[in-house]
């Protein structure tokens, strides 16, 4: 034993660069990140009161109990669609197995009763967050399986699975129930399954993996329509980390490839149709048609045809800037319809037109929540003075927090970023334009994506939707540039930034456990969004 340790010891002291922050391998590291955040989770956070973070975490614990009573959905912001149907099935297999008593609006205690008011809210809620658990924990295996697939270092895949599991946002989110934190994941899920597709994916399942991934941005659409932005921006980064592969066999013309393309049309045709008429009341809701002619000054859905002639174009020009087959293209594009459609028919799991409404009109939904965004008096259209300044003051804030003093927030994600700037820097001198911008665009992205979450104050939950951008772009650059894994400045830079990671990460958590005041705020009677709840326990 004495001998092992001691061999292990001097190959780890004869390591070099990132090699030398590991002392197990892929499988032991990604365990112990998984093993740190369930420990974590447990010391700080699922033990909080029940309205500690009373701002969703009982909005989507009521909208469970609703569905669960077969009372219909009730709150339809985000829309939170998938979180509230996920919530649902939860609470209802552990009622089924005896693990939770009340699962259901009509069987809740009395509010006379307090204490056991208190008790029921408790329950259910450390359950909503054993959920979040178990999708932050998901999240962040696909993630490092996915890097993994992407760069092909498994050493690079589990620090970046490290960093996304100890960033700010995510150490939150997977404490409480936000609807971030499913949209984030189905989003990055899709973007790392395109990015792998244009660098390695050459036969046949090109198409079904583009078709997937549309799939999968969908279905984070139908929980949080901010996500929108960054959905957009897969077909751009696409184009600027694709490469030219010769077209194979599969996809010449002849029968075979015929017959490909032909049963994903077919595909796109049933999905479409059985998706089209949510599509139609989404779009032509009365209130909804209003309400577009009084932002836009027109009732026709003229963005959401220019988002899906967006991804056309884009599709297109991979194609030809890649020279991609005919057939090949056609495919693609058949299954993208088909994955957006299929994505769009789960509205009908748990129907209601509201979310339809939402999902299909998101910025008219986020307009409606936008701070500093003022409307042209008598006319309900946007003032562009105040769009304008509400920008202005968001770039302003975004270099604030890009500097950390000025601005702190519980980010790390902010120190990667300097490290990044400098790593770019030697990327340069090193000849790799190319990874350098490819580098660039990843950052103008999430900073335009932040930029949007700053006409809501740039909140905490938000930071889940940009930080895993920054987080494959580091890993991209180590890729590309293999030289900085063995720079001797490597080791003691990523070891400070593992460590300012944890720290500043777990900030907010634990800020949170000694946090005392309460949401009076929704003790009104009937609060708005839990009407059918006379109060709560811990109101005056």
């Amino acid at each position: 034993m004495r001998e092992f340790f001691s061999e292990r010891f001097n190959t780890w002291r004869s390591s070099a660069g990132i090699e030398k922050l590991f002392v197990t391998g892929w499988c032991g590291s990604i365990a112990t990140t998984l093993i740190a955040l369930t420990v974590l989770f447990f010391a700080v956070g699922f033990w909080w009161p029940y309205w500690r973070s009373g701002d969703m975490d009982m909005w989507m614990v009521y909208e469970g109990f609703l569905l669960n009573d077969k009372l219909p959905q009730e709150y339809f912001d985000h829309p939170a669609y998938l979180t509230i149907l996920l919530l649902t099935r939860w609470f209802g297999a552990l009622h089924a197995v005896g693990l939770l008593p009340s699962h259901v609006l009509s069987t809740l205690p009395p509010v006379a009763d307090n204490a056991a008011s208190a008790v029921a809210w408790m329950k259910a809620t450390q359950a909503a967050r054993l959920l979040s658990l178990f999708l932050g924990l998901s999240f962040v295996t696909a993630f490092a399986y996915l890097v993994r697939a992407l760069v092909r270092d498994w050493r690079v895949a589990a620090l970046a699975a490290f960093a996304l599991a100890f960033s700010g946002g995510f150490m939150m989110e997977m404490r409480i129930v936000r609807t971030e934190l499913i949209a984030a994941g189905c989003a990055y899920t899709a973007l790392l399954i395109v990015l792998i597709t244009a660098q390695r994916i050459t036969g046949a399942w090109r198409p079904i993996l583009l078709g997937a991934a549309a799939l999968l941005c969908t279905l984070a659409m139908l929980n949080k329509v901010h996500i929108l932005f960054l959905v957009l921006a897969i077909p751009p980064i696409a184009i600027a980390f694709g490469r030219r592969v010769e077209t194979p066999s599969c996809w010449q013309p002849g029968g075979r490839a015929l017959a490909m393309v032909c049963a994903l049309v077919i595909m796109a045709a049933v999905a479409t149709a059985l998706a089209w008429p949510i599509a139609v009341a989404g779009l032509f809701d009365a209130a909804t048609v209003g309400e577009r002619t009084r932002l836009f000054g027109t009732g026709f859905p003229v963005y959401q045809c220019l988002i899906g002639l967006w991804v056309f174009v884009c599709v297109i020009a991979y194609a030809v800037l890649f020279r991609v087959g005919a057939l090949e293209t056609v495919a693609a594009l058949a299954a993208i319809v088909a994955g957006t459609a299929i994505g769009l028919w789960a509205l009908a799991l748990a129907p209601h037109v509201q979310n339809a409404v939402a999902v299909f009109n998101p910025l008219e939904k986020m307009l409606g929540f936008a701070v500093g965004i003022e409307r042209d008096a008598g006319q309900g259209a946007i003032a562009g003075g105040s769009a304008i300044r509400t920008l202005t003051d968001g770039v302003g804030l975004l270099l604030a927090r890009e500097t950390f003093f000025l601005s702190s927030s519980p980010r790390p994600t902010i120190f990667l970023h300097w490290v990044l700037f400098v790593a770019l820097l030697f990327a340069w001198r090193q000849g790799e334009r190319k990874t350098v911008l490819q580098i660039a665009l990843l950052f103008a992205v999430a900073f335009a994506v932040d930029l949007v979450g700053t006409v809501r104050g740039l909140k905490l939950e938000y930071f889940i939707i940009t930080d895993p951008l920054i987080i494959i772009a580091a890993a991209w650059l180590l890729m590309k540039v293999p030289a900085l894994k063995s720079h001797r400045w490597t080791f003691p830079v990523v070891l400070s930034l593992l460590v300012a990671t944890v720290a500043v990460g777990l900030a907010e958590p634990i800020k949170h456990s000694f946090k005392r005041d309460m949401p009076l705020d929704f003790c009104g009677p009937h609060f708005h969004y839990t009407p059918r709840i006379e109060r709560f326990s811990y109101c005056p």
